[in-house]
């Protein structure tokens, strides 16, 4: 599904030239269950950036599914971001004035599926709030406010979901339910990408990828899950 090769990207921060990425090679097959894991500053959120369309390498190969993403037009990027990429991040980021049905349909609002038949609140019962349509954000707990933004990131019924630090925010009960939903979804054919610095949560994962000063420095399977 997804394929890097010699991947690279630099910023300047000042006259200081930052690498984030260097050379990385990286392939992730369809329906795979891979965390990343590194320090802060390694370069892991910048990867997802880069899987998720939202960056541009400066040099290297980036194919999803067999096209060179490189090649695409910012609006074909962005389709493809709507269409075949979810994203959950460790910030909720829900419109605080917006029901949780409200919130799981904006990408509806963007896409050719304006027709939403019934999808937001299919998303909302697949992740077990299908009761909570019509609260508000700020009625709703940490981990149940996760849960509609993975709705969200399921409304479009998408291939591939990134996820940044998605547990960061919540205490270990709903860290550990946030992760049986991603697994859930993984059994179903999801591919899924979780972004984390905690080894607990890279367990849940069936293949560890281990990066450092902007290189993948480890690539192997993950423990199963254990008990907390």
């Amino acid at each position: 599904m997804i394929e890097l090769v010699d991947v690279h990207r630099t910023y300047r921060k000042g006259r200081e030239e930052i690498r984030a990425l260097d050379r990385v090679s990286l392939t992730i097959a369809r329906g795979e269950f891979v965390a990343v894991m590194g320090p802060s500053g390694s370069g892991k959120s910048t990867l997802m950036n880069v899987l998720g369309l939202l960056d541009t390498p400066d040099s290297g190969t980036y194919l999803m599914d067999g096209s060179d993403v490189r090649t695409l037009s910012g609006d074909q990027r962005a389709a493809i971001r709507n269409e075949k990429i979810g994203f959950v991040f460790q910030a909720f980021h829900l419109l605080d004035r917006t029901t949780a049905l409200e919130n799981v349909e904006l990408p509806l609002v963007y896409s050719e599926r304006r027709d939403a038949n019934g999808r937001g609140r299919k998303a909302l019962a697949r992740v077990g709030l299908g009761d909570r349509a019509t609260h508000f954000p700020n009625e709703l707990s940490g981990g149940q406010q996760q849960r509609v933004a993975i709705a969200r990131a399921l409304v479009q019924e998408p291939a591939l979901i990134l996820a940044d630090e998605p547990t960061g925010n919540l205490d270990s009960t709903s860290s550990g339910e946030i992760l049986e939903i991603f697994r859930g979804l993984n059994q179903n054919g999801t591919t899924i990408v979780v972004i984390t610095h905690d080894i607990a949560v890279a367990r849940h994962a069936d293949r560890l990828v281990s990066i450092g000063d902007g290189r993948i420095v480890a690539d192997a399977g993950a423990a199963r899950p254990v008990e907390a």
